[in-house]
């Protein structure tokens, strides 16, 4: 039986050289050693197409010939699902350990080194989502700032309803894409984009799942975190200290500091940096080459008086010094 070809109108490699499959893979995904296991990798015949959909990428790639062992060679910087079109892997992040195949996908969050083990004729659909757009869409949805990194169960089991939805939502739009159906015609609606991050989201458990299920209960902040995050937000770069913080909210400095650490998850010092920091990365981001702008002056304007702390605080959020992301080339067009 011939097997059914993925996304091949997006081939961007059909060789039998490990070393441009492992190069290929590592341009759209993570750095990566690898090594076959068993038989030569002169052996080896290998196929990668990706299909860019703005703030989602689908990586497909698929080897034959012998098992490979994958080390990641750097923490990735955005969020990976991992799907089997056929064959297993078995993911290990740190003491979490998935097998991928037929019924359990496998998701590798920002920060998290991997290893893997993948069976010969082994066909994967890696799910790709930026970081800054998957946890700015969570913002959206819990109508509040996400202050650390979404963290999601490395183990994705798809015969749970919500998983296998989103699977078969995954499925139809690489089915379409192949095809060259209406994504195509419409130029790469992102809307696909935002509905499978809303998907995922709702489907798999992580870090802020509960807060989610609180929103959609219709639970709300205190008048008092109301207050202090309304003015946060509005004024970010004012002088926001606990004690105005409190006094704004009506309450005591220790009542706030409660609110917050039930409400909110972290100390309202926290919330203020990551506001900030936010507000940072986003003119970052806007800056054009040319301008002149540098890092410590868009710093300076969203209240960070310490450049070299800023600069320490915003590479723990975002996995990149601030000057990379000033000099960061805008990403490709989408379909």
């Amino acid at each position: 039986m011939t097997k059914e070809v993925v996304l091949e109108r997006f081939s961007v490699l059909h060789a039998s050289d490990i070393d441009a499959f492992r190069a290929s893979v590592s341009q759209f995904l993570t750095p990566h050693r690898l090594t076959p296991r068993g038989a030569a990798a002169t052996a080896l015949r290998t196929d990668v197409a990706v299909a860019p959909l703005g703030p989602l990428s689908l990586v497909y790639g698929h080897h034959r010939g012998c098992e490979l062992d994958v080390q990641l060679t750097e923490q990735i910087d955005y969020y990976d699902v991992n799907l089997s079109w056929g064959g297993r892997n078995r993911i290990t992040c740190g003491t979490d350990e998935v097998v991928v195949d037929q019924q359990t996908a496998g998701i590798i969050s920002p920060r998290m080194q991997a290893r893997m083990q993948l069976s010969n004729d082994y066909r994967q659909l890696h799910v790709r989502f930026e970081r800054h757009a998957l946890e700015r869409h969570l913002e959206g949805m819990l109508d509040e700032l996400v202050v650390a990194p979404i963290l999601f169960g490395t183990a994705m089991d798809l015969r749970t309803p919500a998983a296998a939805s989103w699977t078969r939502a995954v499925r139809l739009l690489v089915g379409d894409l192949d095809s060259g159906g209406l994504v195509t015609q419409a130029g790469g609606d992102s809307s696909w984009a935002s509905f499978l991050m809303t998907g995922l989201l709702l489907a798999q458990p992580h870090n802020y799942s509960s807060r989610l299920e609180s929103r959609r209960q219709g639970a709300h902040r205190p008048a008092p975190v109301k207050a202090a995050v309304d003015l946060i937000e509005s004024q970010p770069e004012s002088d926001l200290s606990v004690e105005r913080l409190a006094f704004e909210a009506g309450v005591s400095a220790r009542s706030l500091q409660r609110h917050f650490r039930d409400h909110v998850g972290v100390p309202p010092r926290v919330y203020v940096q990551q506001v900030r920091l936010a507000r940072v990365h986003d003119d970052l981001l806007a800056t054009r080459p040319g301008s002149g702008t540098t890092v410590a002056d868009v710093a300076l304007r969203w209240g960070f008086s310490h450049v070299p702390r800023f600069a320490g605080a915003y590479q723990e959020r975002y996995g990149v010094p601030p000057s990379v992301t000033l000099r960061q080339v805008p990403p490709a067009p989408s379909l």
